[in-house]
């Protein structure tokens, strides 16, 4: 079976908020790439963006036009996009399709509910070889960020972050808080913000460019907050190209 080194997209289409804020808050705390969207005639647009993801469809909701069976025998088939790995989940009643892999009961308690996520997400190899979700790239600029180094107000560009460290890059000159304390980091997306602090791990030269890495450092409820931002940033993201496709 094919590996994936980086994961691959999850997406639950319409799942309630309740299940949303407990079952797939913790799977992404567990390193997969879960998204909730709620736009389901983007779904072939978005999956020739992400060929390899996941999709887990609440057959509870109410649809106006989606025919489920439809989607999964004929729409994917004709878009050679079989790869697609398609689930269902449900409350209260299930459809099903000839191209669905499984489906999931919610009316069980919610340990067995992930139990068999978890389950599914290893078959499918979705979590990868990460330990976390990462977002960014040490290619593309997420955002201006400031923080002190010693008392000493400093501006850089953030690359990329995950619950355990971030990276940047900077005009300024850093290699005097390499192996520092690095305070009030400040990290905006959208109106979304959070203050972290870390220390300045190392540095390393990728592709000519001088790459920063700060490892974080504090409590559970900082910890949460930075798991929130990151989960906050990947959904603006996508949401973002859902909207263009």
């Amino acid at each position: 079976m094919q590996t994936f080194n980086n994961g691959r997209k999850i997406f639950f289409l319409y799942p309630p908020r309740e299940f949303s804020m407990t079952v797939l808050s913790r799977l992404f705390r567990e390193g997969y790439e879960i998204y909730a969207i709620s736009a389901e005639d983007k779904l072939i647009p978005l999956f020739r963006e992400f060929p390899d993801a996941l999709l887990f469809i609440n057959t509870d909701y109410p649809y106006s036009s989606f025919n489920l069976q439809n989607f999964c025998d004929n729409q994917l088939k004709a878009e050679s996009l079989e790869n697609v790995g398609i689930y269902t989940f449900f409350s209260e009643g299930v459809s099903f399709a000839e191209g669905i892999r499984d489906y999931i009961s919610l009316d069980r308690d919610e340990s067995e509910v992930l139990e068999q996520l978890r389950e599914i997400l290893e078959k499918e190899t979705a979590h990868g070889k990460r330990e976390f979700v990462r977002f960014g790239s040490y290619e593309e600029v997420l955002s201006a960020i400031e923080f002190s180094c010693e008392g000493e107000k400093l501006n850089a560009d953030m690359h990329d972050i995950s619950p355990k460290a971030l990276s940047f890059s900077s005009s300024q000159e850093m290699s005097l808080c390499v192996g520092k304390k690095l305070m009030e980091i400040s990290l905006r997306v959208g109106a979304y913000s959070i203050e972290v602090s870390g220390t300045l791990d190392s540095m390393r030269t990728i592709a000519g460019k001088d790459i920063y890495i700060v490892m974080f450092e504090g409590d559970a409820a900082k910890k949460d907050e930075i798991f929130n931002f990151i989960f906050t940033s990947l959904e603006k993201k996508m949401d973002e190209l859902i909207s263009k496709l």
